[in-house]
Parts: structure tokens; sequence; C-alpha cells
């Protein structure tokens, strides 16, 4: 895969860009060549997002992946140290439950105080495949886990935003002609009515409790690919979708909300016989909420292969662990797998509960090249990014 030169962002924009970015992609090469590469070096598609979004002030937080699946987090970086409980799942529907060509991998997290679990699913294909499909949803509903016992299922978390290749396609007795011609007269409401995955939700089948917006754009698929023209060997569909639930009352005297802006494919794209679909939502979340934080107080100037001390202090409602670590990254950095080294908490403050402030030196010959840095905590009790300290400058040696 190629990486464009130009920005496909633009600068000067960061501001009014999204505070989180869910990407799910479906049908990524998955042979085994392709698989052991990825286990080795970051995977190719993940590898160009971060490179087309990371400038933009955004870190990847975590991603997952089952074979074709692939499903990542961007968040801005001023709300990393909000993210709390970072969790990833994945179930196998393919052969059975035994392969992983179909399926689900699923990232949940809480940001601000709220939960969010982001679904990325391929379901069963083809125009006989409905019962598959509904079985597909119902096993990666019934059989994902997180360690979060207020939020194991999907369903439990506050926000759900459900996307992928769902597979569903219209009613049988609708011909290819038919759908031809609803599309060139924009008709999608006639579509609607013989939509396969509203016939589940009407029914209960499946994501009966989950919303979607409206489906005011074409069938997603097929496409001749580097084409906008429809490729009449299968019925054009709706195959890709994605949906959203909200628990609005989950909390005593405060209503949660979410409101879809925008939901529409990507025209532009043709690389592909599916045309990618995008969709924008605003949505409540605690304001000034704070929880399990740890503050870095200003680090003075550090030396290159020497590092130098820097101090935290810890709220009363952190529990360290001996999984506990700090690490350092450049200013810019993009993922949170790019730290260039990190120093374990040593075990005299695990001992002692009451101490809240921490002092260390961080000595590593790693530290090999001049420029802005910044430390982030990182705890393993809760699988979360607790602190981030300011950038701080390194200088060679005099």
């Amino acid at each position: 895969m190629g990486v464009r030169k130009d920005p496909i962002i633009k600068r000067g924009l960061d501001d009014h860009l999204p505070d989180l970015y869910f990407v799910c992609l479906q049908e990524v090469k998955s042979q085994p060549q392709n698989v052991v590469m990825d286990t080795l070096f970051e995977e190719p598609w993940t590898s160009a997002l971060r490179e087309i979004i990371g400038p933009h002030n955004y870190v990847r937080i975590t991603g997952e992946r089952l074979q074709g699946i692939v499903t990542n987090v961007f968040v801005k970086r001023q709300h990393l140290p909000h993210v709390r409980d970072i969790h990833t799942s994945v179930v196998r529907t393919g052969l059975g439950g035994f392969w992983g060509n179909k399926g689900a991998a699923s990232i949940r997290f809480s940001l601000y105080g709220c939960s969010m679990c982001i679904v990325n699913c391929h379901l069963a294909a083809h125009d006989t495949g409905y019962k598959e499909r509904v079985e597909n949803f119902n096993t990666i509903v019934d059989t994902t886990q997180f360690p979060v016992p207020e939020t194991s299922n999907i369903l439990y978390h506050d926000y759900v935003f459900w996307l992928g290749d769902m597979n569903f396609r219209f009613e049988a007795h609708v011909t290819s002609e038919a759908i031809a011609k609803h599309v060139s007269e924009a008709n999608w409401s006639a579509l609607a009515e013989v939509d396969e995955l509203q016939k589940a939700q009407k029914s209960g089948d499946a994501f009966s409790m989950l919303k979607e917006g409206n489906l005011s754009f074409p069938p997603t698929y097929k496409y001749l690919e580097g084409t906008n023209t429809y490729d009449f060997s299968r019925r054009p569909a709706w195959t890709d979708r994605i949906l959203h639930q909200v628990h609005v009352d989950a909390y005593e005297n405060v209503k949660l909300g979410v409101e879809q802006t925008s939901y529409a494919p990507i025209e532009v794209y043709t690389q592909s016989d599916h045309k990618p679909i995008m969709s924008s939502y605003k949505i409540k979340v605690f304001a000034n909420h704070e929880e399990r934080c740890v503050n870095f107080q200003p680090l003075g100037t550090w030396v290159v292969g020497e590092g130098g001390p820097f101090k935290f202090t810890l709220d009363s409602d952190v529990v360290i662990s001996p999984w506990d670590y700090v690490a350092l990254y450049k200013v810019d950095f993009t993922s949170m797998d790019q730290y260039i080294t990190y120093t374990y908490l040593p075990q005299p403050p695990l001992g002692n509960t009451t101490q809240r402030t921490i002092q260390l030196l961080f000595n590593d010959e790693l530290l090999q090249h001049p420029g802005m840095y910044r430390l982030v905590y990182y705890s393993g009790k809760y699988n979360s990014y607790l602190g981030m300290s300011d950038p701080f400058p390194v200088i060679s040696q005099s």
C-alpha cells in the first residue's frame, strides 16, 4: 500500500478535527507470509494510518487484528492521560468458530468516565447467508468478554460503535435491475424497505438494540475495481454499515447522548469492490473528570546518554503494581508502541502505599539523540496511561 505525499488532512485545521478516530478494516491481506511479517513489523495499513493521522497530534492507543480484520483507535494527544482500562478481544465465527476469516476484533476503553466499545466485524457472505449472519452477530455478542466487571459484555458499555462488512443483502425477490432502478432514482426508502439488516432489527434477530443513521447513499457493494460502476455479477447491497448504541440513563442526574452528524461512503475510493463508509458523531462525556491520575512535575534538561531525574505524584486512588513503568517517547510520538526505553518502578515505593510523590533517575544509554521528549506513566493494573509529562529537552554532552 502506498502513502500519498500530499497531506490528506489540511494543515491548520487540527483544532477542528475529531477527538477520536476509529478505523476499522476488513479483508486486509492475511496470507501466512503477511501475518508473519506483521508480527515482526507494524502492519502496513496501521503504519500508513499513523503517517497520515499522527502528524495532526493523534496517538494510536491500541489496535487489534483477527486475520483480515484490523481495528485501530487514535486519540488526540491531550486526551491520552484520561483514557482508562484499555482491553481488546477477538471472536472467530468462520468454519464454526475455528477460523478467523469471519468474526470480530473489538476494543473497549473509558474516556473521561464514560465507557466505549468499538466492534469491527466481518459477517458471513452471500445472498443465502442471512441466518448465518444473524448467528455471527449473536456469537460475537455472547462470547466477547472484557476483564472489566461493569462492562464485561459489549452491550454493557455507555457507548457502542459497531462497524464492518456486515454482508447483509436485499431480500431475495429484489432483482439487480430493480436495485439499479432505485439507485438511478435515488429512491433510498424503497431499498431500505427490503434491506436485510433492517429486517433483522425489526424482527429482533440481530442489531435490534443498535441504531443507524439514514441510508441516503448508493449500495456500497459490488463495484468493478478502479471504477464507480457496479459489477452485476453480484446484486448491489449496503454491505458496509456503522451502527451505534448509547445508554442515555446510565448515570443518576446525568443524561448521555450521541448525535450522528454525517454518514456517507467515500466515493473517490476505487481500489476495492466495496465503497468504504465513514460516520461522524458527537457524544457526551463528563466534564473535568479526574480519575486515577499521575502528575509529572516539570522536568529540567537531560543529557544524551545519561538521562536525568524526574518526579511525579500519584492521586490517592492510584494503586501501583509491579508492572507499572515510566516510558520515554519523542515529543511527537504517534503510537504507544513507539517508546524509546522505559524503567519499572523500583520495589521500595511498592511496599509503601502512603508514598504519593516518587522521584527517580532515568539513566539509559538508549537515549542517543538530542531533541524534545515526554515521559508517560503506564499502569499494568489498570491497562492505562495515567499521566504524561510536558515536553522537555535532551541536549548533547558538552
